[in-house]
């Protein structure tokens, strides 16, 4: 899959797309500002090609890292 497919993916499952802005953000690789509609809070979701991870920067917080997959990899483990 590709990188801005896995990010757009990432935000899709993890926010309620019709409460949320998206924006892009250029300064990171398929960086995607997500800004919550009901205050003045946003995440910024990247791609990182060295760990081919999407990670999630929240405005307050340390980095925070999330991977697109989880069930796929979990359906590996297990069969």
């Amino acid at each position: 899959m590709e990188a801005r497919e896995r990010v757009q993916e990432w935000i899709h499952a993890t926010f309620d797309i019709k409460d949320v802005t998206l924006e892009n953000d250029h300064s990171l690789p398929y960086g995607q500002r997500v800004w919550s509609e009901n205050d003045d809070d946003y995440a910024i979701v990247f791609f990182d090609e060295t760990s081919d991870q999407v990670m999630c920067s929240f405005k307050e917080l340390e980095q925070l890292f999330f991977r697109v997959d989880p069930f796929v990899e979990f359906a590996e483990i297990h069969q």
